[in-house]
């Protein structure tokens, strides 16, 4: 009896003991993951720009062009990299469908050639601080810091040609089926997929460049990843899970809805190849620095790295 009881109360005080550091981590870590959706909040509000300023530039950027030019504008405009070339839906403020007869016929780099000049001649420098041209489209620099991004496009009777990637042809598009399933995805996430795809950008940016992945196929990465998901729509716990569902479904080819290639992911080759593997190594990597990050120090450092 008493070497029973000798042997018991040990183990008791033992489990009271992991009950209570249990405890003690299992508030360490809801601690951890409010401080972190506090600072993903943060960082994403930096990202975003004045709708409304917005708008009323682009207005004005189509009335100046609409003798010759149709605008279409998209919701997601506005990258986390400033650039000025073409990486993907959300980097593009409006596509400019141009109407001049002078341009049938002419290549994507003399097109933006000319689309260029015209907006330099026709702005008004106020407001505006320079016109940059980059391989495929047009970035208006305004004083205030603010970047506005406008792809210039041609139509071919009912069909909208954009530059393929480089500017060495054309290619048929249909931005706005993307745009859609996008929408749709983003409304579904309660509007936190689009910005947490914008956090997958900044971390793909600091990976060397044959690691990095296209913006356009981060964002096709996202719309998958979240496909059937109903877990939390936390900033925190939809990076990871994106992360985690794109270092799996990269290794096979997503098909491009938007009809400028047969797949969206073509510069990583066939299904389960090298290209592929580093990547997806690549992203498995960087879930696996932020799940072992303790400290919002520690998450800072791999996010602005």
């Amino acid at each position: 009896m008493g070497g029973g009881g000798g042997s018991y109360f040990p183990r008791a005080k033992t489990d009271l003991k992991k009950l209570i550091q249990d405890s003690k981590n299992d508030a360490d870590r809801e601690r951890l993951d409010s401080d972190l959706n506090k600072l993903l909040r943060e960082l994403l509000a930096s990202y975003e720009r004045d709708p409304e300023k917005i708008q009323e530039r682009l207005d004005k950027i189509a009335d100046i062009l609409k003798d010759e030019a149709n605008m279409e504008k998209f919701l997601f405009g506005g990258s986390v990299a400033k650039h000025t070339y073409v990486d993907g839906l959300s980097d593009v403020d409006a596509l400019v469908i141009l109407d001049r007869e002078d341009l049938v016929g002419k290549s994507p780099t003399e097109v933006l050639n000319v689309f260029h000049k015209s907006l330099q001649d026709r702005l008004t420098y106020d407001k505006v601080k320079s016109v940059e041209k980059g391989t495929m489209a047009v970035t208006v620099v305004y004083r205030d810091g603010m970047e506005i991004q406008l792809l210039p496009a041609i139509r071919t009777g009912v069909k909208v040609i954009i530059p393929s990637a480089g500017a060495k042809e054309w290619k048929e598009t249909n931005l706005k089926a993307f745009q859609k399933a996008l929408t749709r995805a983003n409304e579904r996430m309660s509007s936190s997929l689009v910005p947490t795809i914008k956090l997958v950008k900044s971390l793909n940016d600091g990976l060397p460049e044959q690691k990095r992945l296209t913006g356009y196929h981060i964002e096709s990465l996202g719309v998958e990843a979240v496909k059937g998901y109903r877990g939390s729509k936390t900033s925190k716990a939809l990076l990871m899970h994106i992360l985690d569902r794109a270092s799996k479904r990269v290794l096979s080819p997503i098909q491009d809805v938007t009809a400028q290639s047969r797949i969206v992911d073509s510069y990583l080759g066939r299904a389960n190849s090298v290209k592929r593997r580093v990547v997806a190594d690549a992203l498995v990597s960087i879930a696996r620095k932020l799940n072992a990050a303790k400290t919002i120090d520690q998450w800072k450092a791999i996010l602005e790295d």
